[in-house]
């Protein structure tokens, strides 16, 4: 199982619209062709450096070629418009982990 997360980075000021747009608009759009599965959006907590707070979006694939296929086919339609509407007040990098059977 793959897991996909995505850390972000948010200005305070946009910080409770950025939650509203990620359950609203991205987690659907997200999920819709079911190459990406069981959604979870969570606040890294910690002392952030700068002002803001950090969320991660997480999501799993059943391999990597199927979170390869949602990377060619889906995510310019999904980031493109979080981008757009955030600009400069949202930050973010993606992390790819192979889960560990035991």
């Amino acid at each position: 199982m793959i897991v996909f997360n995505t850390t972000f980075h948010v200005e305070e000021e946009v910080h409770e619209d950025f939650i509203e747009y990620m359950l609203q608009i991205f987690i659907p759009h997200s999920t819709r062709s079911g190459l990406l599965t069981s959604p979870r959006l969570a606040r890294v907590m910690g002392k952030e450096e700068d002002e803001g707070y950090s969320y991660a979006m997480e999501f799993t694939a059943s391999g990597i070629a199927e979170l390869d296929r949602w990377n060619a086919e889906e995510s310019t339609f999904i980031y493109t418009p979080l981008l757009h509407k955030f600009k400069e007040k949202i930050a973010g990098f993606s992390t790819v982990m192979l889960t560990v059977d035991y």
